[in-house]
């Protein structure tokens, strides 16, 4: 499972999942949350690390769009299931150092 506080600003992660800790007994989740992490889910790009919070946990922001008005969102990734770092498929070229 990946741990959120290896990511770094400017890391794409994608949201996969409900994360598991959402299903533990006793844990209280808003169906705001719920909902949010379902349009997460469903969008085809990745989210990009926009920052940290006081305790080091990543978070991100999303536009998404509802009605006619787009919204901006953030989201403080806490949680270790539900989501993967997406790695990128360019790789560098180092044909061109110079020595």
């Amino acid at each position: 499972m990946p741990d959120p506080l290896t990511l770094r600003i400017g890391d794409r992660v994608r949201f996969v999942s409900i994360p598991e800790e959402w299903s533990v007994p006793g844990y209280c989740c808003p169906r705001d949350s719920i909902a949010f992490m379902k349009r997460l889910i469903m969008r085809r790009f990745p989210s990009r690390v926009a920052g940290f919070d006081q305790y080091g946990y990543p978070w991100i922001g999303a536009q998404i769009k509802s009605g006619s008005r787009i919204v901006y969102h953030s989201w403080l990734i806490t949680e270790s299931t539900g989501w993967r770092k997406v790695e990128s498929r360019i790789q560098p070229d180092h044909s061109t150092t110079q020595e």
